[in-house]
Order: structure tokens, then C-alpha cells, then sequence
């Protein structure tokens, strides 16, 4: 019997969801013709082609290499990948795992002598396909553009309104919708105009953000669709971005009538498939004035433009004399980045300006989001962490449980890659009943190379399942004899802790993390006189056992050991 999976794929969510039903329908009627059985059926639904991360398309290709099925139907090439380098590598995936691959409607079969110059050809093609695609929705939002119509998302101030053809029909009798403007939102105007009048007056933008997030102002994605179910408040990078990109809501130029269009494009990193925006050069953006939706007027949109310049320049010779930006987008820099928590709102402790470290929500959305405003030096927390890590979070109690862990989860590993004595037993008396067959038939005058071979490989096989019968009867008690190793590892990599170099930062940190259970609360504390805070702390000894051990350990899921030590507390003056 023939096993045989179908692959179906639309692109855009425009796309009827039938289009799913129409690919398979084909691929039944090939199928059909050849009298194959199909066991499996993958889909993805308004993903683009030009995406690898694609859920059907990831596990058909874990069910192609574990065999679960002979031969992959596709309507046509391009289901697979609008990228000619993945549907090449794809394709080579297949036919390495010993999967037909077909495209019932390009001609497309890797059983075919000349399939890969074929292939190779339609993988170009598809690519240039999207390629032309990309140009004309650029052209065609070109002109939208200069004809005044919005090209973009959602603006704070203004709200979409969709513009339809007074004469044209969609295919649901419908007037044709032809483009869609922007109209001021007298609500949102309003406070568009307070804030640039707040930044006039010599407001920083944490003290706007904190006013807004006192009064409650709607913050801008509140009435989009969103993923992520909580209520978006206002943050100071939504009001500063960047000057020279024209970012953020204080540097919009749409505030003055002037609309912007195509400064950025999107690109596809081609090692991480992550993608990321790339700004285009100034001359080819697409600029049209509308002025019946300008919020501001000369005066203020001048003087917050001054103070905007002023205020970037000084954050630039900050970077410069820092030497690099401190929002690189690239690995952590610090220690203790990513791992210290806000013990009030829950969020993040970040690096606030190169030596100290802040609660992020305070600092990034106000007071009237997290009263927490403590700054504490990042030497200073470095420092005084790491001691109760290398000096007081292990105790010579809970070593004790470690070691017993330790041992535990080496027998498991053992346990789980060998059978079990009984199974191996069970196993050698079937082998040694082959081996014996074998002989009879030498002894018959049967002897063939493959009888031989045979024998050889059975002899082979009894000699594997005696030593491990062997070994599973020594027991796990000899496992302790390695403790001492693996503590004299553990103590060298804490002892290394703090003077760790650059480059090996982020290793240190994944130490960290395993370390103390992921995360370091830090509480705002107060005695009467100085408020400071304070780390609460607590070993994982699992954490402990992958770190020592190493990776190949593999906890049992819904286990683990329960931190055993106190709670540590160790006090940070504020800066």
C-alpha cells in the first residue's frame, strides 16, 4: 500500500478558505488515479508562501522524515515555498528521506530523470512572482498615496474612514471600496494637542506619559485588534521614537498636514528568517500635503522640534561617549539583565543609563503604573548578588538533597537509554536461539555469504547484551563517586562568576537563571529613614543538577526539587 499526505496553502486572508478544499480535491483525483491510500492531510491557512515557520508545513516535514507516509501531493510547486532556496532545500529533504514528491498541476515529480532542473526553474519562477508582486503593491500604493489616501495603519488623532466608488460593484453587489482616508477624532485631537503643549512647556515625556496614564487617556491600540490581552498604556518611546526617522508622536509630521509615506521596507534576514525594517533614503519617500488634517500650528510644532533636536543630540553624545548605544537590539551586555523582577508591578529591572538599574514600567510608563522608583548602581547589584549566589544559596542541607538528585536523574538517563535487565535478558535468549539456528543450518551444508554475515551480526548483538546486563546489574551506587567532580565544576564556575569577561556574558546569565529559578524579585523597602531595596532569592537545585550535570539530563516532567534554602535578603542602597 502506497501512503500518500496532501500539502494545501493560501496566502492572504482576502482568499477564500475553500481554496484549502480545491487544492485537496485535486490531489484526491491524482491519488485516486494511481490507487493510492492518503493517511494524512497538512494546511496552512493565509500564511505567505515566502514564510518558512509555518505550522502544516513544519510538521509535514517531521512526518516525512520519521517515514509516516511514501509520497507528498501538491496542487503545485509554489504550495511549498514561494522561496526558490527552501523549496530547494525542501525538495533535496524529500527525496533524502526517500519521499515522492509531486505537483499535480505544474508536472513537478522527483521520481522523474530531469526533476531537479525543472524544479530548479519553478522555484526561480515562484520567487520572481512574489518579487513582481511586491513592485506593483508598491506601485499601486504609490499612487493611493499621492492621491491622498492613507497607505498605513492607525494614527493617533485621526480615525479610517473607507472610500467607495460611486459608479464600481464588488462581486457582492456592494459599492467598490476604492481606498480608505484619514478624518481628525476630535478626542484623540485633543489630547494629540495637549501633549505637544506639555513638551513646549518643558515637560519630559516620562511626566506626560505618567499624567496621561493618570487620567486614564486612551492610549493608542486600544481600539485595534489585538494579541495581546491586556489594556495598552501610554510609554515614553511611544512619544519621543526617533528624530531622525520621524518616529514617535511628538516628530509625526502628519500633526502639521504633511503626509509621509514609504520611508521603510521590510527585510527577511536570511540566516535567522526573522524580519526586521530598513529605512529607505529620504528622497524616496512619498510626500503629500492634506491640510485639513493638521492638529498643530507653526508655534509649537517649531518649539518642540528645538527641544526635540536639542534633546536627540544629547542622547547621541551620550551613546558616543559610552561608546556604544545601550539599545542595540543585540545580546544582554550585563549580568544580571533580563533576570532582576519589580516585586511591585511584576515587570522588568533594566539598565536605566549604563550604571544603574530601574523598574522599566516606571521609568518607561509612570508612577501612575508602578510607584517603584528606586535606581540602584549596576556595580552595586552585581557585587551583592553574587555573594549569597557563590557563598550562602547553597547549603551543606541542601547539598545533600543535590547529591541524591544527582544520582537519581543519572540512573534515570541510564534507565531510559538501556533496557531494563529483564528486557535485555529476554532479548539475548531470542538472539542466542537465532545464533543456534545458524549453526544448525552450517552444520546442514547450508553456508552462504549471508549466512555468514548473519551469524556475525547475531555473535555481535549477544556480546552488546551481555555487557549491558552486565552493567545494569551494578547498581546506581557507584554514581556518587562523580559528586566530587561535578561540585569542584560547579564551585570553579561561580568562583568565575564575577569576573566574567564580554563576550561570555550571556552564558553567565543562562548560569544565573538556572541558578535561581529564572528571576530576582527586588522589593521597595523602607526603615523610617532611607528606602532601599531589597533581592529575595531561592535555589533550584533542578536548575543546579542541568547546570553541573550538563545538557543530556533530562528532568522528568511535573518534578523537580524544591528550593531548600531560605529566602535570601540582601539590601541595595538607592542611587
Amino acid at each position: 500500500m502506497t501512503r500518500v499526505a496532501l500539502y494545501a496553502r493560501y496566502s492572504s486572508e482576502n482568499q477564500k478558505e475553500s481554496s484549502i478544499d480545491d487544492q485537496f480535491r485535486n490531489c484526491e483525483q491524482r491519488a485516486a488515479r494511481e490507487g493510492w491510500t492518503i493517511t494524512a492531510r497538512y494546511d496552512d491557512k493565509a500564511i505567505s508562501g515566502a514564510i518558512t515557520d509555518r505550522p502544516g508545513y513544519q510538521q509535514m516535514l517531521t512526518d516525512a522524515k520519521a517515514k509516516h507516509f511514501d509520497v507528498l501531493l501538491v496542487d503545485d510547486f509554489s504550495r511549498l515555498s514561494r522561496d526558490s532556496v527552501e523549496s530547494e532545500q525542501a525538495r533535496r529533504r524529500l527525496v533524502h528521506w526517500g519521499v515522492r514528491l509531486i505537483g499535480v498541476s505544474d508536472g513537478i515529480d522527483t521520481a522523474d530523470k530531469g526533476h531537479k532542473m525543472l524544479a530548479g526553474f519553478k522555484g526561480i519562477m515562484n520567487e520572481q512572482y512574489l518579487t513582481d508582486l511586491r513592485d506593483k503593491i508598491t506601485r499601486g500604493m504609490t499612487g493611493q498615496a499621492l492621491k491622498g489616501f492613507h497607505c498605513g495603519g492607525r494614527v493617533y488623532g485621526y480615525k479610517l474612514v473607507p472610500v467607495a466608488d460611486p459608479v464600481r460593484k464588488d462581486c457582492y453587489g456592494q459599492p467598490a471600496k476604492i481606498g480608505t482616508r484619514l478624518e481628525i477624532d476630535p478626542e484623540q485631537a485633543r489630547w494629540v494637542t495637549q501633549i505637544f503643549q506639555w513638551y513646549a512647556d518643558g515637560w519630559s515625556p516620562l511626566k506626560i506619559v505618567n499624567e496621561l496614564n493618570r487620567l486614564h487617556v486612551p492610549a493608542p491600540g486600544v481600539s485595534s485588534w489585538r494579541k495581546v490581552p491586556r489594556t495598552p498604556v501610554w510609554s515614553t518611546a511611544a512619544l519621543h521614537g526617533e528624530l531622525r526617522r520621524g518616529t514617535g508622536l511628538l516628530n509625526n509630521p502628519l500633526y502639521t498636514g504633511l503626509y509621509c509615506w514609504n520611508r521603510s521596507r521590510r527585510e527577511k534576514d536570511t540566516d535567522t528568517q526573522t524580519e526586521s525594517h530598513r529605512w529607505r533614503p529620504e528622497q524616496e519617500w512619498v510626500k503629500t500635503p492634506l491640510p485639513h488634517l493638521r492638529l498643530i500650528s507653526d508655534d509649537p510644532w517649531h518649539r518642540v522640534s528645538l527641544r526635540r533636536r536639542s534633546v536627540s543630540a544629547g542622547v547621541l553624545a551620550l551613546r558616543a561617549w559610552h561608546s556604544r548605544a545601550r539599545s542595540t537590539g543585540r545580546g544582554p551586555k550585563y549580568l544580571f539583565s533580563g533576570l532582576l523582577v519589580c516585586g511591585v508591578c511584576g515587570g522588568r529591572f533594566t539598565v536605566h543609563d549604563t550604571r544603574c538599574y530601574a523598574c522599566s514600567t516606571c521609568f518607561k510608563k509612570g508612577r501612575s503604573q508602578c510607584a517603584n522608583d528606586i535606581k540602584v548602581s549596576r556595580a552595586l547589584i552585581e557585587s551583592l548578588l553574587l555573594q549569597p549566589i557563590q557563598r550562602d544559596l547553597f547549603t551543606e542541607e541542601g547539598f545533600a538533597v543535590y547529591r541524591d538528585e544527582v544520582v537519581r536523574e543519572l540512573a534515570a538517563l541510564r534507565k531510559a537509554k538501556t533496557p531494563t535487565v529483564t528486557q535485555a535478558q529476554a532479548q539475548l535468549k531470542r538472539v542466542e536461539q537465532e545464533i543456534e539456528n545458524i549453526m544448525v543450518a552450517i552444520k546442514a551444508g547450508i553456508l552462504t555469504p549471508s549466512t555468514k554475515s548473519a551469524l556475525e551480526q547475531a555473535e555481535r548483538e549477544r556480546d552488546r547484551l551481555r555487557h549491558t546486563i552486565q552493567g545494569q546489574q551494578k547498581g546506581p551506587d557507584q554514581l556518587s563517586t562523580l559528586l566530587p567532580t561535578l561540585l569542584a565544576r560547579f564551585q570553579k564556575v561561580l568562583d568565575e562568576m564575577a569576573v566574567v569577561s564580554q563576550h561570555e556574558v550571556d552564558k553567565a546569565r543562562g548560569i544565573l537563571r538556572a541558578l535561581v529559578g529564572g528571576s530576582i524579585v527586588l522589593h521597595p523597602t523602607s526603615d523610617g529613614h532611607t528606602r532601599f531595596l531589597t533581592a529575595e532569592l531561592a535555589g533550584d537545585y533542578a536548575g543546579l543538577v542541568r547546570l553541573v550535570v550538563g545538557p543530556k539530563i533530562i528532568l522528568v516532567e511535573g518534578r523537580g526539587v524544591e528550593p531548600l534554602t531560605p529566602t535570601l535578603r540582601t539590601s541595595c542602597s538607592p542611587n
